[in-house]
């Protein structure tokens, strides 16, 4: 081969490229430009900005104040304790009551009071509890309540429970003392603790929820240009126009996949600034996060390859469907399958490990989490969370690429 022949070759191969990438980027600028255009589009990333920072504090103020309302003895008004047998036990009520405890006469059934909800706990002393007392032996007391109400409705049994250790305490340090018995005969152990927690991983509660919030809202970004790129084009018949230029089926949807997860990325990015905004002025005093710039942009490159997983998965499934509205059905659907691995976050609590950082989503969610807490990951498990998502978003893009290369893609 001669050297003419070599320069005609490498100016084909240029040529084409450059064809390639023009006709690449023209669907990529079209399929952005028309997006931006959509009021849905605009409206998911102004609520995403907006709602999901203040859904978080939101639950966290609401949180706060309820344990206040309920705990504090200054502002908070007593807890309201039915008691059945108060007659039996005079001393202990009169302790109960300067522990911000009112008593009140018992419902006439009181476990159906508690079933009802009327009731979150009610005190039973029986007959013999004063005889028991005064012989210094045990003397029981039954608390009825609901195990299965938890979260802040338990408060009120937290605080009785607690009233209830405390004087019983009192009387057993008062009962050895009147023996002449030191009371720390009883304690041959005394536990102190040495919290090392950092006051950003203390934030457990808004650390717990950031990660699923980010995930689907990366999700609902590019969801409308997901479905109005393949199944709303096919049903208004523009996608066969569109397939018909003189450009590679595999470049259509490779620009359909990146302009999909441009606003998959945008959406993650507004999130984070809108974090940063609600932390810096959360009237909550519970919230002790300082979010710095360089934390979110850590964690925005390092969850980047999971914009294009979510994205590649929201083009194929799309591809699939024949309509708008069975595209929206199918991806409001598809939306919860990256959630299913944070379902370890609530009942494991996992540290990043090999065993855990290759599953996508939920390698990003302990990235977020870690990352906030000022807590570093070790820079290979970070590599393999990203590697992963690469490679799953590489093959569903390359699914992707094989569907629309058939001639079923039109429908």
């Amino acid at each position: 081969m001669n050297a003419s022949t070599t320069s005609r070759t490498a100016t084909a191969a240029l040529a084409n490229s450059n064809s390639r990438f023009n006709g690449l980027w023209t669907v990529f600028k079209k399929e952005v430009i028309d997006n931006f255009r959509d009021r849905r589009t605009l409206t998911t990333m102004v609520l995403s900005i907006v709602m999901a920072p203040l859904f978080i504090i939101g639950i966290q103020w609401f949180a706060e104040s309820k344990v206040k309302q309920e705990t504090d003895p200054v502002t908070s008004p007593p807890f309201e304790l039915p008691v059945v047998g108060a007659e039996y036990a005079p001393n202990l009520m009169n302790w109960l009551r300067q522990n911000n405890i009112s008593i009140i006469d018992a419902p006439d059934d009181p476990e159906q009071s508690i079933r009802s909800g009327e009731r979150r706990v009610v005190m039973v002393i029986k007959d013999n509890f004063s005889p028991r007392f005064e012989k210094g032996k045990s003397a029981p007391v039954l608390l009825i309540h609901d195990s299965s109400i938890g979260g802040l409705e338990q408060l009120g049994m937290h605080q009785v429970q607690h009233a209830l250790s405390m004087f019983s305490n009192k009387i057993a340090a008062m009962r050895l003392q009147v023996r002449g018995i030191s009371p720390e005969l009883t304690q041959p152990i005394v536990v102190n603790t040495s919290d090392v927690a950092t006051p950003e991983s203390r934030n457990s509660q808004i650390l717990g929820m950031l990660p699923y919030m980010i995930i689907m809202l990366i999700m609902a970004g590019g969801m409308y240009l997901a479905i109005d790129s393949t199944a709303g084009e096919r049903e208004k018949g523009s996608l066969e126009s569109l397939i018909t230029l003189p450009i590679d089926r595999r470049d259509i949807m490779l620009a359909k996949l990146l302009a999909t997860a441009f606003f998959s990325a945008l959406t993650f990015l507004l999130v984070l600034i809108g974090f940063i905004v609600a932390m810096k002025y959360a009237p909550v005093d519970s919230i002790d996060l300082v979010v710095e710039p360089s934390r979110v942009a850590y964690v925005f490159i390092t969850c980047l390859p999971f914009v294009l997983v979510a994205s590649a998965l929201l083009i194929l499934v799309a591809s699939f469907t024949k309509s708008y509205k069975e595209a929206q059905s199918y991806l409001s659907f598809i939306m919860l399958a990256p959630s299913m691995p944070l379902i370890f976050l609530f009942f494991l609590s996992p540290e990043p490990s090999a065993s855990n950082m290759w599953v996508p989503s939920l390698s990003q969610a302990l990235i977020i989490i870690e990352t906030f807490k000022g807590e570093p990951i070790a820079s290979a498990l970070v590599v393999l969370s990203m590697a992963s998502s690469l490679v799953l978003a590489a093959a569903l893009s390359f699914i992707a690429m094989k569907l629309y290369q058939r001639e079923g893609i039109l429908g």
